[in-house]
């Protein structure tokens, strides 16, 4: 697949090693990264642009920056974003629109999904819960019936017991019908699996939820540190929950948090945490990098953030060495 690859220019190699002995001011990276940024813009899409330059500073300020970060849009419109795979972001086209014009809302919802990401937080997919679920109903048969019944050479189909297939026959019908001593017990059994099943996929359910709930609000909490350590406004957070929560129709799974549950931890957070002080940690350490390169795919539907490092070792052997 073809890229769009930028890549620092022989200058800014030379610039980084002064500025990494502080021999070159402020002032002067400024100018330089300035210069960078405009390229940028005159390379990529509007939103993906704006998306880089998001990327780059909350990388950057946070200390984000040791592995690259890509960026998914898809192409429908919802006004969700989430974290999948590792350090990838995909945002829906309902996301870009809903936010457009408020780069620190935006900002804030691409923390969260960064959050995810930085705290492994881990999202238990169907298939997961499906496997969970089996395991439960093997335990319950185990408990109930006294041993795993997936080595058991009998299995029930209806009212009769057939062998399961050995050495490539069928084996015969025994006895015809149970007797009805023996299949009253065997529904009896059946009942009690079927209900420790249900009892144990709702505990599971309810936990995973629980754990939602609290990975969300927890990555809330990095989204408004990080958003702000980066520069974007304090109250970027809250805007963005205030347009979500403008929308009709728009309603989180219950593995959410509700929107003012949300909104008043982030006001909590906003109290606990001197927005002064983060600037000004973000600014020290957005100082002492360098912008991040990126790759936008032919298809331009993703974006990739490079590292610090740049996009192979190759790059990091030029930013070391030069050319």
């Amino acid at each position: 697949m073809s890229i769009l690859k930028t890549k620092l220019p022989a200058t800014l190699t030379c610039l980084c090693l002064l500025f990494s002995t502080a021999l070159i001011s402020k002032v002067e990276a400024a100018a330089l990264y300035n210069s960078i940024y405009q390229e940028a813009k005159t390379q990529l899409p509007p939103d993906f642009y704006a998306l880089y330059r998001i990327v780059d500073r909350i990388a950057r300020a946070n200390e984000y920056d040791s592995r690259p970060w890509q960026i998914i849009r898809v192409a429908k419109y919802d006004t969700r974003a989430f974290a999948k795979n590792a350090n990838t972001i995909a945002i829906y086209n309902g996301v870009l629109e809903q936010l457009g014009g408020d780069a620190s809302a935006l900002a804030c919802m691409i923390s969260h999904e960064m959050a995810h990401h930085k705290q492994r937080h881990q999202v238990v997919s169907n298939v997961e819960k499906a496997e969970l679920i089996a395991q439960i109903r093997q335990e319950a048969e185990q408990k109930v019936f006294g041993r795993k019944r997936k080595t058991s050479p009998v299995a029930a189909v209806g009212d009769f017991v057939v062998r399961r297939v050995i050495g490539g026959t069928i084996g015969t019908v025994v006895g015809g019908v149970l007797d009805n001593r023996s299949n009253r017990r065997f529904r009896k059994a059946e009942r009690r699996v079927n209900e420790i099943v249900e009892k144990k996929t709702k505990e599971l359910e309810e936990n995973i939820n629980k754990q939602s709930r609290e990975d969300e609000l927890e990555a809330d909490k990095f989204a408004y540190i990080a958003s702000v350590k980066a520069g974007f406004h304090p109250q970027g957070c809250l805007r963005a929950m205030s347009v979500f929560n403008r929308i009709p129709g728009v309603k989180f799974d219950e593995n959410h948090p509700n929107i003012k549950e949300r909104i008043a931890a982030i006001k909590t957070l906003m109290e606990k945490y001197s927005a002064v002080n983060l600037v000004e940690e973000g600014k020290e350490k957005l100082f002492q990098t360098q912008p991040l390169t990126y790759n936008l795919s032919a298809s331009q539907t993703s974006l990739r953030v490079n590292s610090r490092h740049g996009a192979s070792v190759g790059d990091d052997i030029d930013r070391m060495f030069g050319y």
